[in-house]
């Protein structure tokens, strides 16, 4: 789709007041990141960009939570330049947990380099020690654009990089919300967008890494957020509570548009992420040595299943509340119901069941449990290392060593989101599949590894006041 005949389009049929509503992005650059997984079990590290793709200003809210319950691990401001990109990564820390380190010299709000993620927010039943920092995933959301940051007068800007590379002061800004003298909104106007970034899992070891594209939201917020970096704000409460979703049916030839206004920003942040059901392949082929992992991730599910967030909850779409060990679970879970089905490569066909994905949850069924879950396909997968949130589907579950899968998230009937006009069935849900393959043939033990994004489906049932169809020909027409 021509993303410049597509808004023309919507905006027509939907009207002026429906210009700022969250969405997908369609050309892979917005206001929002949403990474769905980080790691740094067993020799795994995670490496992230940002990419500043604007003549203008970027000030960024950073955030890395872990996979139980997405309880925040760090945040912190970065101030990016006009064109400028940030990258980091994520590694082992000495305490046993993890942490970030930049080579970049883009300013930032992090006190020191590398800096340590924290168990300060673990009170909510869950594990309390630093592994628990091990795994998650993380976002990031624009606050603001740069209008005016001469804190120190000197007739430069405090963030942009001077001819030397560096910031002109960046201690002046780092200084200033530690004073208290920074005036949160004053010298910004409202996010603009034109942001995207990417996630690579590198294994030093084996010689593979993975890399994914982050999923991208546009028009999150009509105002300026430049909050404390103290505070958890802004967050996925503080989107503007209208939502645009985009829906293709290719069979009749139909784009569909579906608007909603909702009471809270997370309403319409999950509603442009709910998807029915998630397709991908996988390959545990022992001739090839593949191993397989795909990663299913939550990122709004918190705010539904946490009794710190949510008043009553758990609260539609989720239906499991985040629980400790107290009540019977291992390790503090809140499990949904889902459906696994999977094709070999000659159309053989098989379900999963609730004995064949470990740990099993306590209901007889096939659920996930986590904010951030990683599924290992075969018997031998472990493709990340992963031990805090892993699931096996194995090969006895499989129709054969290679093929595709399709994980529906409708088997509760009420996994559903109801806006003002439609109502979303499944659930919030990104990720990604991926594959290593071995050569030990080679004599050195190489590797090789690959990273798709999820294909998804949606299904929404509308009224005629909140859904506008076009013809794909009357989209998809133009240069």
């Amino acid at each position: 789709m021509k993303k410049k005949i597509l808004s023309v389009a919507v905006l027509a049929a939907l009207g002026a007041g429906s210009a700022q509503a969250v969405n997908l992005s369609t050309d892979g650059t917005g206001e929002v990141l949403i990474f769905p997984y980080f790691t740094v079990q067993g020799n795994e590290e995670t490496l992230l960009s940002i990419v500043n793709t604007t003549g203008q200003g970027k000030a960024v809210k950073v955030r890395f939570r872990e996979a139980y319950n997405t309880r925040e691990v760090l945040d912190f401001h970065v101030y990016l330049s006009p064109y400028d990109v940030w990258v980091a990564k994520i590694q082992d820390s000495a305490n046993g947990g993890a942490e970030i380190v930049t080579p970049d010299n883009s300013c930032t709000t992090m006190d020191t380099n590398p800096e340590v993620f924290r168990t300060l927010l673990f009170d909510d039943g869950g594990p309390t020690g630093v592994e628990r920092t091990r795994e998650g995933y993380f976002t990031v959301i624009e606050m603001a654009t740069i209008v005016d940051m001469d804190l120190d007068n000197n007739g430069l800007q405090d963030y942009i990089h001077t001819a030397a590379g560096v910031p002109d002061n960046c201690a002046a800004i780092r200084q200033a919300w530690i004073n208290g003298t920074m005036a949160a909104n004053s010298t910004v106007v409202a996010p603009e967008g034109g942001l995207f970034g990417t996630l690579g899992i590198i294994n030093v070891q084996s010689g593979t890494q993975v890399t994914v594209p982050a999923t991208v939201l546009e028009n999150f917020m009509s105002a300026p957020a430049h909050n404390d970096p103290g505070t958890l704000r802004p967050d996925w409460q503080d989107a503007d509570p209208v939502s645009v979703v985009i829906n293709s049916d290719s069979a009749a030839g139909t784009v569909s548009v579906y608007e909603d206004a909702w009471t809270s920003g997370t309403d319409a942040v999950s509603a442009v992420l709910m998807a029915s059901a998630l397709l991908n392949e996988y390959s545990a082929n022992p001739a090839t040595e593949a191993e397989t992992a795909w990663i299913v991730t939550f990122p709004t599910k918190s705010k539904y299943v946490d009794p710190a967030e949510a008043l009553l909850p758990p609260v539609a779409p989720f239906t499991s509340v985040f629980a400790p060990s107290a009540v019977g679970l291992e390790d503090g879970m809140a499990c949904e119901e889902i459906s696994i089905t999977s094709w070999d490569r000659e159309e053989a066909e098989k379900e999963a069941t609730g004995s064949t994905v470990s740990p099993r949850p306590p209901q007889a069924t096939v659920s996930l449990c986590y904010e951030a879950n990683v599924i290992e396909f075969g018997d031998d997968s472990n493709v990340f290392s992963a031990t805090n949130t892993t699931s096996k589907l194995a090969s006895s579950g499989l129709p054969g060593a290679s093929g595709w899968s399709k994980i529906g998230f409708t088997s509760d009937p009420a996994h559903a989101l109801t806006g003002s006009n439609n109502t979303y069935l499944g659930l919030p849900v990104i990720g990604f599949k991926a594959t290593v393959l071995g050569n030990s043939n080679v004599g050195v033990g190489a590797s090789y590894g690959s990273a798709v994004n999820h294909a998804y489906e949606r299904m929404v049932s509308g009224s005629a006041t909140g859904v506008t169809t076009f013809s794909a020909a009357t989209i998809t027409s133009g240069p």
